[in-house]
């Protein structure tokens, strides 16, 4: 009866964080907050949950890939053009919004199911996270995150062969889908050769799909190739943000100083009563807001303010015990490979799929759920819907 009782409790959140969504992007509609570009696939009804991105997908489900030539197609997964190219004759929004929002409600449920204890906690987590209102897009995102934490699921419960082919959904849907692989691995070592054939599972499918690249453009490095098309050739342009930040200093050169006193003195005030690790918290609160004044647009602003929250919790994942290790290992990959990519666009999104960071708010110290920080986390992922045509998600 509790199982059942939690289980009507986290739908309940699905809905309540659906319908919030999608009476935002109403209510922007009618106060004409989102602008429409030409190009865009669907410009009728709730049109901004299919932008940006959702039309290279249905470019993709209706020409395929380039036959023999390289180009941005090939930095998108297969599965989910796909799914739309099957959806026959349902109109390409219905099906897109059917997909994804049952995509989301899975993966709300299979995010919760991975802390038996906290399923609520995990739930309202997921809902109140900055971002999170990207899992209702016509992207693929939703999909592959309920099968990454459904994987954890059946991994969680002794069903590793299982685990992977739910996996092999994850890395089929996105290019980091087959990190899924790195704690079914950790998880498989002792458990047999079924465990690690679970494991192997998401990799062999994300080497398929580089094969089928490979054999539809005639060129090895395709993927590749097309992600340096979308800025994401590597941790080279460290070195402007690095400028930016010099400037920063340099335009606010007497206030700066007298602020890293006072941020000083204060590390210097908590460590002497609380220690290390309150004072590492300070500090990291210090640097925060100066990391942030570097940044050269709102986009950029609110992804690396987003990569700001996402980082102390993977250092509260860890600190959560060996039971978590595999999970913290998982989400560090998925959150690093992103900082280290060459560029911060579309971090928030992404590093939802690094979804152990949910059970970390979940079962992490209290303060991580204090009532009014989940208040200013759901009005900021609604506020984020309003900005939905201002820049990619």
């Amino acid at each position: 009866m509790q199982g059942r009782r939690e289980a009507l409790a986290v739908g309940l959140v699905w809905l309540v964080w659906l319908a919030a969504i999608i009476l935002t992007v109403a209510i922007g509609l009618a106060a004409g907050a989102y602008t429409f570009t030409v190009g865009w696939t669907i410009h009728t009804g709730l049109w901004p949950l299919f932008a940006w991105d959702y039309n290279w997908y249905y470019l993709i489900a209706y020409t395929g890939y380039p036959d023999g030539l390289g180009g941005p197609q090939y930095a998108f997964f297969p599965l989910w053009p796909h799914l739309l190219r099957w959806s026959g004759s349902i109109p390409d929004g219905i099906a897109a919004a059917t997909l994804a929002w049952t995509a989301s409600a899975a993966a709300f449920f299979g995010v919760a199911e991975g802390t038996p204890r906290a399923r609520l906690r995990t739930a309202l987590a997921l809902a109140c996270w900055p971002g999170s209102f990207a899992l209702a897009l016509g992207y693929p995102d939703a999909l592959a995150l309920a099968a990454a934490a459904w994987a954890a699921v059946l991994a969680l419960r002794g069903r590793p062969l299982a685990a992977g082919l739910v996996g092999v959904i994850a890395a089929l849907a996105r290019p980091s889908g087959f990190l899924i692989a790195l704690p079914l691995a950790l998880l498989a070592r002792g458990k047999g050769p079924h465990a690690w054939l679970g494991a192997a599972a998401p990799v062999g499918a994300a080497a398929a799909v580089q094969a089928y690249f490979w054999s539809r453009s005639g060129n090895p490095t395709v993927f590749f190739d097309a992600q340096r098309l979308w800025g994401r050739g590597g941790p080279g342009r460290f070195g402007d943000w690095s400028n930016h930040l010099r400037d920063v200093i340099e335009r606010h050169g007497l206030l700066i100083p007298v602020l890293a006193v006072f941020a000083a003195a204060a590390i210097v005030l908590v460590w002497r009563r609380f220690g290390a690790w309150p004072t590492a918290v300070i500090a990291y609160a210090c640097a925060v807001p100066l990391l942030l004044a570097a940044t050269q647009s709102l986009e950029s602003f609110v992804d690396s303010a987003r990569a700001a929250l996402v980082l102390p919790l993977l250092v509260v994942l860890w600190r959560l015990g060996p039971l978590y290790r595999p999970w913290a290992a998982f989400a560090t990959v998925v959150v690093g490979l992103l900082l280290f990519s060459g560029t911060m666009q579309s971090f928030g999104r992404q590093s939802l799929f690094a979804f152990p960071i949910f059970w970390a708010i979940a079962e992490g110290p209290r303060w991580l759920r204090y009532p009014p920080l989940a208040v200013l986390g759901f009005a900021a992922n609604l506020g984020l819907v309003l900005l939905l045509t201002r820049f990619a998600p």
